[in-house]
């Protein structure tokens, strides 16, 4: 089976790269990011398959990371991974992203959810 590659992007760095090293152990090419702006100059380097967006980013937020990546001429599938309830949520926000993962997400699902992606 081919690697899938994603690209997780979250400021927590310690829970990025816990995340990844699981996902790598599991099979999957991963990157991390802590900010978009670090996320879309690896976006063009990596060429993610799909891409784990912390909605609450220091330099923009998950939305605006989401809309800049899928105006990229092969968009990656693009999932929000966060601690905001639905309640939390920006109006529109279910269609900025392929499925929206609350954290602290079941290793085994998300696992799941990525592999049907590639």
């Amino acid at each position: 089976m081919r690697a899938i590659r994603v690209l997780l992007v979250d400021d927590n760095e310690m829970g990025s790269e816990l995340l990844a090293e699981f996902l790598a152990l599991s099979g999957l090419e991963t990157r991390c990011a802590a900010t978009g702006g670090e996320a879309l100059q690896l976006a063009e380097t990596f060429a993610p398959e799909a891409v784990l967006v912390d909605i609450l980013l220091p330099d923009m937020d998950g939305y605006e990371l989401a809309h800049r990546l899928r105006e990229r001429t092969a968009p990656p599938r693009i999932y929000a991974l966060s601690g905001l309830a639905r309640h939390e949520r920006r109006d529109g926000a279910d269609s900025m992203f392929n499925g929206w993962i609350e954290k602290p997400a079941d290793p085994e699902a998300l696992l799941a959810i990525l592999r049907e992606a590639g």
